[in-house]
C-alpha cells in the first residue's frame, strides 16, 4: 500500500487528506475508490487507519479531514452548517477528479454522506456505520438526541477542558459500554485535540435532526448498501438499523457483536471484511 498527504486548496477549505493506493490484480479501465468520511472531532486518519488496513477490494481509498478536525479548515469563520461540510467532500472530490466511488460514513461522517449522495446521487455502494441520523424511528426521541448534542456543544465551547462535557458526550452514544478509564480518557484528549470542531460538528447534527427529523424517522435507503450498528448499542438504534434493512430494496444490516459506538476503533477487521465481501458481490 502506497500512502500520499494531500493538501490543496478549494473554494471554501483548506484541504487535506490522505490517499492510499493498493496494488491491484484486477483488470479494470479505471480505478475501483472508497471515499472514507469520519465522526465528529477525531480526524480521518486516526479513525479509519485500522479499517484500511484490512480492506483489499479497492484500489483507491481517499480519507479526508473534516474542516476543523484535523488539518483542514474553513476559509470562513462563519458556524458551519451539515451543508459546509457536504460541499467541502465534493469540493475535495472534485479537484481529485473523483466522479466515481463507494463511500463509508462513521457516526457524524455517515450523515454527511448521506446528504452527499442525496445531492449528488450515487454511482456506488454506501456504507454507513452508526450515522448520527439513525437513532431511532421516533421523533420525540431524534429530538432529545439533538438536544443532547446541542448542550455537550455549548458546553465543550465554554470551557474545551471541561473533561465532564465529553463524558456526557460518551454516555449518550455509548450508554453499555464496557467501562474502561484508560480507553475514556483516550478518547476525550482525542476529541479536545479539535475541541471546536468537534463541537461545531454537534451542533450541525442538532440541528439536521431537529430540521429533518420526520425525514430521519423514516428514511428509506434508495442505494445499494450496509448499515453497521454495535451489539452493545441502544436497542432502539438496533432496531431503526433493522427496520431500514427490511424497508429498502438492496440494504443490509449488520450488528457487530461485542461493540458500542466504538466500532470503526475496536472491531476494524469485522467491519472490512463485510465491506470487501460486499463489494465483491457487486
Amino acid at each position: 500500500m502506497e500512502k500520499h498527504q494531500i493538501n490543496c486548496r478549494t473554494a471554501s477549505c483548506q484541504q487535506h487528506a490522505l490517499l492510499l493506493q493498493y496494488p491491484s490484480l484486477r483488470e479494470a479501465s479505471a480505478p475501483r475508490r472508497l471515499l472514507l468520511l469520519h465522526g465528529a472531532g477525531v480526524p480521518g486518519e486516526v479513525t479509519w487507519t485500522y479499517v484500511a488496513n484490512y480492506l483489499h477490494e479497492w484500489d483507491e481509498v481517499l480519507i479526508p479531514d473534516f474542516a476543523g478536525m484535523g488539518r483542514s479548515r474553513f476559509l470562513t469563520d462563519s458556524a458551519p452548517r451539515l451543508s459546509d461540510y457536504v460541499l467541502q467532500i465534493r469540493e475535495l472530490c472534485e479537484a481529485l477528479d473523483w466522479a466515481e466511488f463507494d463511500i463509508a460514513g462513521y457516526s457524524f461522517g455517515g450523515m454527511v454522506a448521506v446528504r452527499y449522495l442525496q445531492q449528488y446521487g450515487s454511482r456506488g455502494l454506501c456504507f454507513l456505520l452508526e450515522p448520527a441520523m439513525l437513532f431511532s424511528a421516533d421523533c420525540g426521541k431524534i429530538r432529545q438526541k439533538a438536544d443532547d448534542y446541542l448542550t455537550v456543544a455549548d458546553r465543550v465551547e465554554h470551557n474545551p477542558q471541561d473533561t465532564e462535557a465529553y463524558f456526557t458526550f460518551l454516555d449518550s452514544v455509548s450508554p453499555q459500554r464496557t467501562r474502561n478509564d484508560k480507553v475514556d480518557r483516550l478518547t476525550i484528549a482525542r476529541l479536545q485535540e479539535n475541541a471546536q470542531g468537534f463541537a461545531q460538528a454537534l451542533r450541525a447534527v442538532s440541528q439536521m435532526l431537529m430540521d429533518e427529523c420526520a425525514t430521519y424517522a423514516g428514511w428509506i435507503a434508495p442505494w445499494a448498501g450496509i448499515s453497521f450498528v454495535g451489539g452493545l448499542s441502544h436497542a432502539t438504534m438496533q432496531g431503526r438499523h433493522r427496520l431500514l434493512a427490511e424497508q429498502s430494496a438492496d440494504w443490509q444490516c449488520h450488528v457487530v457483536a461485542n461493540a458500542d459506538h466504538s466500532l470503526v476503533f475496536t472491531k476494524p477487521r469485522t467491519i472490512a471484511k463485510v465491506m470487501n465481501e460486499r463489494r465483491q458481490q457487486g
